[in-house]
């Protein structure tokens, strides 16, 4: 029964996670874009935007 439960809290915080990473990727690339030019983005923006995004929290909470 407990461990039922501890399934659908863990599914739930991972789709809140990947909802949220998702959100920061668009917001990283749009980041990314202005800071360094469309051309800059265009070869180096989404792979560094996208990385970037998948550890969101250690940026927006200053750990790193």
């Amino acid at each position: 029964m407990v461990a039922f439960y501890m399934d659908k809290i863990l599914m739930a915080i991972a789709i809140v996670y990947g909802i949220s990473v998702a959100v920061f990727t668009l917001y990283y690339n749009w980041l990314f874009a202005k800071t360094n030019g469309f051309i800059a983005w265009l070869f180096f923006g989404e792979i560094i935007a996208t990385l970037k995004a998948f550890i969101w929290p250690l940026f927006e909470f200053n750990i790193i």
